[in-house]
């Protein structure tokens, strides 16, 4: 008997094997047979303890990855870890964050369709898949996605993945690469690939896509990262389906899915039928500057919502690019940390949204389109429709699942070279992004230094492991002053971070990625302000560690006051947020200002006493407590001076009654008045038709 003949052929679902679009598969497939006849097989209690449990595994995958992962990225949990049917439908995730669970979907399906039937490759019990190429799943080529089947005594049973964030990927630039012009020009783009059997990794396969970066140690240790949480979670879901059948456990992952578009609809119903609408700008494309506009027009009625992108600027030559699955896994934070904060995630949340985005888009780029920046355009999606759907739930019953947008343009950073130890690393300062600020609430001001938008479940970096990693360590760290949006309730502020480049041996590739430069991307609520814009700022051969040995070092308070006051010397440089790489060495200084969230609400309706709590703990200046939030105080001792107050507020109400004119005789003025033309080369036809 062959080799060949011996292997045994393992039982796989009913699955549609004929996939034209594999974006159009993000929807939850057809019940299969056994599917349909095991659903309603456990009782309602057994169920909701099944279902806890497959959280339960997710997040020990989850942090599994996060012990054992090297890179900043994956010990910061930008990741997540999912849990799918057999026929790749995702039931359970832990985030980290939710749409990295969610695209892990689209590989398993490809793998389904494609080597589920090819002999050459076959789907067998230990079998160990790697993808990273964004048209078959991943978000943009740094999230990798590691994937695995769960099969118990041949039966196909279940799929497990685990993505996270990779520092390199061996693009044009270190890290992200903003100035990449094609999908050829983003880095490693691996379709889903077979990379080990039985369990174990093939060393040959690993070690080559590590050759494949700029710090192959780190790739190799992060996909291996990556396997640990996926094995630790089959071997979990093996010993569950063991223990219960395997036809009941494959009826209980499915009734995950299916349960969520129930409570989803339950949902939808307690809303009001309406459209609405909000448009936000980014106003960068990677290697240039330049307005681009997302707009979202959400239209509810009765369990069903229809998402219209149309008005969205068509995409563009750098990488500020997303393709067409990426739009309906943005729209995981808002809904699943959100609205849906109560329910159990599962791709059947997601079921009753029907998307319509017009071809051509910076959201629905072509293939062969430059998307290692994907996640800007995506994140300004996620705020539209943060904004749309509070708008729409705002007088229901769930009011304490709502907020304004939280900040989507905080400027992270990247540094890649030989470090202190004299070895190759690279890493994210992911600080101002992970710790941007949390949007203001209906009753209570917005979280500082809350996450990222595309992942409430993130954290910042250890500061001490950080430094270890890479020749710099941190001049300050501190809640952004004024870096959020005023309201009645404020914005959660960023974190306010700088660097110093420290032990060098030669040259640290140093980046940063964002935007947000001119334009915020937080929008404010019933009158709250937007959150702040972030620039980018760095300062060449300064004395900051001079200054620091001779105890002269006057530590500034913000970037604001380094930057006002010159406290140290140097060149200092002011760039959009997104810089090309550029060399530093010993004593080079980096700004990164984290962005805050939207402000909800009058500011002048803003309790005195909490302004000048602000005050005096130094979240906004003094500008602000007098100029925006017109609070009169007595400096020395904090005192609201409250008759002051009273009439500072009544003059800046006759002020706005004043000023104010007819919508039609604004929109009229308004609709006059146009960006300047340098300002629209990106931004398609203005001011162009909207859904």
């Amino acid at each position: 008997m062959s080799i060949q003949e011996d292997i045994q052929e393992v039982i796989m679902p009913e699955f549609d094997t004929n996939i034209e679009d594999l974006f159009a598969r993000m929807n939850p497939e057809p019940q299969t047979s056994l599917e349909e006849e095991y659903a309603d097989e456990m009782s309602d209690i057994e169920f909701s303890i099944f279902r806890h449990k497959l959280a339960t595994i997710a997040t020990e995958g989850k942090e599994v990855m996060a012990k054992l992962g090297v890179s900043s990225a994956l010990r910061s949990e930008d990741s997540g870890t999912g849990i799918y049917t057999a026929c790749g439908d995702m039931s359970s995730a832990a985030a980290g964050v939710y749409y990295h669970a969610l695209s892990g979907q689209l590989p398993v399906k490809y793998t389904l369709s494609k080597w589920g039937t090819d002999t050459s490759v076959r789907i067998e019990d230990g079998d160990i898949f790697f993808s990273t190429d964004p048209i078959y799943g991943a978000t943009h080529t740094p999230d990798q996605i590691a994937f695995m089947p769960v099969i118990v005594d041949g039966v196909l049973v279940s799929w497990v993945s685990a993505v996270a964030h990779q520092a390199d990927v061996g693009a044009m630039e270190p890290g992200l690469s903003a100035m990449s012009t094609n999908a050829w020009s983003d880095g490693v783009r691996l379709l889903p690939h077979k990379i080990g059997t039985n369990f174990g990794l093939r060393e040959d396969l690993v070690q080559s896509i590590g050759n494949m970066t700029r710090v192959p140690d780190e790739q190799i240790l992060d996909i291996k990262a990556r396997v640990a949480a996926c094995t630790r979670m089959v071997r979990r879901l093996k010993d569950l389906a063991e223990t219960l059948g395997s036809e009941i456990f494959i009826g209980a992952v499915r009734r995950c899915v299916d349960d969520g578009r129930v409570q989803v609809r339950r949902r939808l119903m307690e809303f009001n039928d309406g459209t609405y609408r909000s448009t936000v700008f980014i106003d960068g494309v990677g290697g240039d500057m330049g307005l681009q506009r997302i707009h979202c027009a959400i239209t509810k009625k009765g369990d069903k919502l229809t998402v219209k992108l149309e008005g969205t600027s068509p995409q563009n030559p750098f990488s500020f690019n997303a393709y067409a699955s990426m739009p309906v896994t943005t729209l995981a934070n808002p809904f699943f940390s959100y609205l849906l904060s109560d329910v159990p995630p599962s791709v059947g949340l997601l079921d009753q949204i029907e998307m319509e985005i017009p071809d051509g888009t910076c959201l629905s780029a072509s293939a062969d389109a430059a998307v290692s920046c994907s996640l800007w355009p995506t994140f300004l999606l996620q705020a539209a429709a943060h904004c749309a759907t509070m708008k729409m739930a705002f007088d229901s019953d769930h009011r304490d699942k709502l907020s304004a947008t939280q900040s989507a343009n905080a400027v992270g950073g990247y540094g890649v070279g030989v470090n202190q130890h004299g070895l190759l690393a690279a890493d994210l300062y992911v600080d101002p992004v992970n710790g941007s600020g949390g949007g203001a609430r209906p009753d209570a001001d917005g979280v500082d230094v809350f996450a990222g938008i595309w992942g409430n479940y993130m954290d910042t970096n250890d500061a001490e492991q950080l430094e270890i990693r890479g020749p710099y360590y941190k001049v300050y760290s501190r809640i952004a002053r004024d870096g959020h949006g005023f309201g009645k309730f404020r914005g959660g502020s960023g974190q306010d971070t700088a660097y110093v480049a420290h032990k060098v041996p030669d040259a640290l590739s140093h980046g940063t990625m964002g935007f947000g430069t001119k334009f915020p991307t937080a929008p404010g609520i019933f009158g709250g302000y937007a959150g702040n814009t972030t620039p980018g700022a760095y300062i060449l051969g300064s004395n900051v560690i001079d200054l620091m040995r001779s105890g002269e070092w006057d530590a500034p308070t913000s970037t604001g006051d380094l930057v006002e006051n010159r406290l140290c010397e140097g060149e200092y440089k002011f760039d959009y947020a997104t810089y090309p790489a550029l060399n530093v060495t010993d004593g080079d200084v980096w700004m990164m200002v984290g962005a805050g969230g939207g402000g909800w609400g009058d500011v002048l309706e803003r309790s005195p006493q909490m302004v000048v709590e602000d005050l005096r703990a130094g979240v906004i200046s003094d500008f602000t407590a007098k100029e925006i939030y017109k609070v009169a105080y007595d400096p020395e001792s904090f005192m609201v001076e409250v008759e002051e107050t009273e009439k500072l507020r009544d003059e800046s109400r006759d002020e706005r009654k004043q000023i104010g004119k007819p919508y039609s005789e604004f929109i009229q003025e308004w609709e006059q008045q146009s960006p300047p033309e340098h300002a629209l080369k990106y931004f398609g036809e203005f001011p162009g038709t909207v859904a």
